[in-house]
């Protein structure tokens, strides 16, 4: 029997998986669905029809735009009349918006068999192993895998770093991912920007002082063994005056994998911030809101792209993003605190869950920050201030103090996310922080 427990670990340690019983179970199955029509899916199809795989179709909510892929065709997700115990789904979606979103539909719809296609792609595409030097090159340039939740790379990087701990008394502070916040300034109006830039007043829309951020950056980077990956946002990063001093502190960390710098692409870039972008370990990452964009935008979205690359930094546009969920309003639900403590357990259960160091403080997830930085309430337990801690132990165990309390006293801001935007990056304005 496939055990399939085994199999994900196998893929995330980066062992070598039993392809026999992988290929037995999976065409066991009279109906195989490809739910996904992106990058990610377009790789694993392709490796499935090397191995005889008979895929039944794609789901895909862009019909319209997308008829066939590999020769298969693309249908509307939950379309048809297929037995549930005779089908398997593999989950090719990478969007951490909206994953947890739709497999709960699939949860709910009675769909029990499914493979994340993110397991599959390190089981069968990923060049990286256990064995293979870290070139980390060889996941920052590709645009099929996310690896925001790639667990191989992150197991990868805990390893090379292994020997680097403060204490040896002390247990690993490692981080798959950490955002850092460097403005709160954009150049669009995103009616669903989970970090509510429309609802920050003229006077908050600013740039931190790039000596907070820097002090930031050593501060984190002293205190923790290592991090995978750190996406760098605003708004929209290149606001700011400082970008490149800032990029060129994030690489003077050794413990750090990628830094992921995200762009909407409507902007200038500077050619000389550019410079400390020539990195292995550095990227510039386009979000792609193109079906939400004018005609001017899209041209300047492209050119954007054409000339980082002509100056020898790496890009990486993913593909279009048709769907976020909608952001969690902001007002005071009332929830009692077995209610937020089995929040907390079931948020931070995903270790890749949204943590943050913006403008001196640690945010252990994004609504704590966007609470306290819209001034809707004060908790101040539920983050820590940088300044307030000496030295990088201290820093340490006031970051492991927030991340293990048994609730927020902000959860009970939380709670009405999963509804799903009918498209990604359309401009607006929406009032999160009272109730709608």
């Amino acid at each position: 029997m496939f055990n399939i427990e085994k199999f994900y670990s196998d893929a995330h340690d980066g062992e070598t998986v039993d392809l026999e019983a992988l290929c037995e179970y999976v065409k066991s199955f009279e109906h195989i669905f490809i739910w996904g029509a992106g990058n990610l899916g377009t790789a694993i199809g392709a490796k499935l029809i090397k191995m005889q795989v008979p895929v039944t179709a794609y789901w895909d909510i862009r019909t319209k735009d997308i008829k066939t892929l590999h020769g298969i065709s693309v249908i509307e997700p939950f379309s048809g009349n297929f037995p549930n115990e005779t089908t398997l789904i593999i989950f090719c979606i990478t969007n951490v918006f909206i994953v947890s979103t739709l497999r709960k539909q699939l949860a709910d719809s009675g769909y029990k068999y499914c493979l994340i296609g993110e397991s599959l792609y390190e089981a069968l595409i990923c060049p990286l192993d256990k064995n293979t030097a870290l070139d980390i090159r060889l996941c920052r340039d590709l645009p099929i895998c996310n690896v925001c939740t790639c667990k191989r790379l992150d197991k990868l990087i805990q390893k090379h770093n292994a020997v680097r701990n403060i204490d040896q008394n002390d247990e690993t502070l490692h981080f798959p991912n950490i955002t850092f916040v460097i403005n709160q300034k954009c150049t669009l109006s995103c009616k669903y920007c989970y970090s509510y830039l429309n609802n920050y007043p003229v006077e908050k829309r600013v740039n931190f002082p790039v000596e907070r951020v820097k002090k930031d950056i050593d501060r984190f980077f002293d205190a923790v063994d290592s991090v995978t990956l750190v996406p760098v946002i605003g708004g929209e990063p290149f606001l700011h005056p400082d970008i490149g001093p800032i990029v060129k502190k994030f690489l003077e960390k050794s413990n750090l994998g990628i830094l992921n710098v995200t762009t909407n692409g409507i902007c200038d870039i500077n050619p000389e911030c550019l410079e400390n972008f020539r990195d292995d370990r550095a990227r510039i990452f386009f979000s792609n809101y193109l079906d939400c964009l004018s005609e001017k935008q899209k041209d300047i979205f492209q050119n954007n792209i054409d000339f980082v690359k002509s100056q020898g930094v790496c890009a990486v546009v993913y593909n279009t993003t048709p769907q976020w969920t909608v952001p969690v309003t902001l007002s005071n639900k009332g929830h009692s605190i077995d209610t937020i403590a089995g929040m907390k357990r079931n948020c931070m259960a995903n270790p890749t869950n949204g943590k943050y160091v913006k403008n001196g403080r640690f945010y252990p997830c994004t609504i704590i920050d966007s609470v306290h930085s819209l001034d809707v309430a004060h908790y101040s337990t539920d983050f820590v201030d940088i300044d307030e801690t000496g030295s990088a132990m201290e820093l340490r165990n006031e970051i492991r103090r927030v991340m293990d309390l048994p609730y927020y006293q902000t959860c009970r801001h939380c709670g009405d996310r999963g509804k799903l935007t009918e498209k990604a990056g359309v401009q607006g304005h929406i009032d999160y922080i009272t109730a709608l």
